[in-house]
Formats: C-alpha cells, structure tokens, sequence
C-alpha cells in the first residue's frame, strides 16, 4: 500500500511551530527549510548534518532525498525523508526530533491502515459491480434470446449495460490515476464553518422525524473534517473545486458515522 500527495500538520506542543507534512510513498518528507523550523537551528547547520549523513553513508541518498514542486518556486526543491529527520534530530540533540518522530510513526500506522482498509473496499466494490455487470448481460442475451422487445424495453436495458460500464471505467481510471476531474466549479460562494453544518444537521434531524441515532459523532472528528476540506499547502487549496471539497466532505463524513451505525 502506497500513498501519494498527502498532507497532514505538525504542531508542536506549545504551538509555536506548525509544519505542513507531505506523506507519499509510505514516508514523511520535510524539505530543509521545514526541518530548519521544526529543530530551531540555523539553516547551515541542518546543511552541514544532512550533507554528513550521506557522506558517511548512514543512509543511501537516492531513497531518502526527492525533489518535488512547491508553489511559488521555479526549481524543484529536495525533500527528505523521516529517517533523514530523525538523523538530524539526533545530531542536533533535540528534544523535538523524538516527538516528531513518535508523531510521525502514529501518523504513517494511521495511514497504511486506512489505505489498506480502503483498497479492501474498493476491490470488494469493483467485484461486486463486475459481479453485477456478469449478471446483468448474460439477462440480456437470455431476453434478446426468447423475446422480441420493443424500443423502449431495449433502450432500457442498454441503459442499463451503459451505466454498469461507466461506472466500472470510473473506478479502473482511478485506480490507475488516470481519472480526470473536469467541469468543476473554482469559484468559492461561502466557507462552511462547524457550527453552520451542525445547525444544518440539526434541521435535517428534525426534518425526518427527530431519531435519537441520526447525526451523532462519536467524536470531533467532524470538525477536523470540516476544516479538512480548506487545507491549503504553500497557499494552495488541497481541494481547489467546489466539487471536490463536497465530495471529500462527503466521504469523511461516511467515514466518521459508520462505526456508530454498524
């Protein structure tokens, strides 16, 4: 299991410091200017370790060194990965370097486990479409067998096929990151805070009947949720369209109820 273009934020225990993490490739990534922030050192001397950590080849460079794209830069600039982290953390004798390693550790469990319990799920999707999709012919070639059907009787069942196929494309498109979000909405009408959606939420409860089980959390997931969707990274919206904020919300809101609803 693998992860890709991932943030999540680091915030010390005083909260003066907060570092956007990118997570890809089953690691935590700082570049030099972040890992300068996070051990309050000079930005030589975080050179000076890095450069020694390769040089007495404590760790192999071409796996713990990327270059990545960041806004507002022209070059691509290097990040490194956790064990490069720790390794300065440790030259540079910082008390922060363990709490950032224990928090990253926590972080990356999290993570692959999430990730693997999602792959499960979508794997277990798709073969229940393809399942479906099986079914749905072998009815029609039995139909088109032992019955003359009408245009209507037809196009309902070609409906059928089409919408099964689409939705099979989908899925294989975006297992292979090959899907393509157009037709988006870039232009932001409002910011939903907390307390809004749980206005909303409430008014919905007693739209349909007022249910002791409707819209409860089962912790304040939902308001990391909601502030989730407006994450930005170097000034940058994680979630640039209107669409892709909704349907985010969406699956973490599925994703924050379902333990209370099994």
């Amino acid at each position: 299991m693998t992860f890709k273009d991932q943030i999540t934020i680091y915030q010390t225990n005083d909260g003066t410091t907060s570092i956007e993490v990118k997570l890809e490739n089953e690691t935590i990534w700082l570049n030099q200017a972040q890992i300068t922030n996070l051990f309050k050192r000079d930005r030589t001397v975080i050179t000076k370790h890095i450069n020694n950590i390769f040089k007495e080849k404590e760790l192999e460079e071409k796996s713990n060194v990327q270059k990545m794209h960041i806004a507002n830069s022209d070059r691509p600039v290097n990040f490194y990965s956790l064990d490069v982290i720790i390794s300065v953390g440790y030259r540079v004798k910082s008390l922060e370097g363990t709490k950032f390693r224990i928090w990253a550790n926590k972080i990356l469990k999290e993570y692959l486990v999430k990730g693997y319990s999602l792959n499960e799920m979508r794997l277990r999707e798709q073969n229940e479409q393809l399942n479906s999709l099986k079914n749905t012919v072998n009815l029609l070639s039995t139909i088109l067998e032992n019955k003359s059907l009408n245009t209507d009787e037809a196009t309902g069942l070609l409906r059928v096929v089409t919408d099964y196929a689409y939705a099979l494309s989908i899925l294989d498109k975006y297992d292979h990151q090959q899907l393509i979000i157009e037709g988006t909405t870039a232009e932001q009408l409002f910011v939903i805070n907390y307390v809004e959606a749980k206005q909303a939420i409430h008014d919905l409860k007693d739209k349909f009947g007022g249910s002791s089980l409707f819209g409860n959390e089962k912790d304040e997931s939902f308001k990391s949720s909601i502030a989730t969707i407006y994450q930005t990274f170097n000034g940058i919206d994680l979630y640039p369209s209107v669409e892709e904020k909704a349907a985010n919300l969406l699956y973490f809101v599925v994703y924050i109820f379902w333990p209370i609803v099994q």
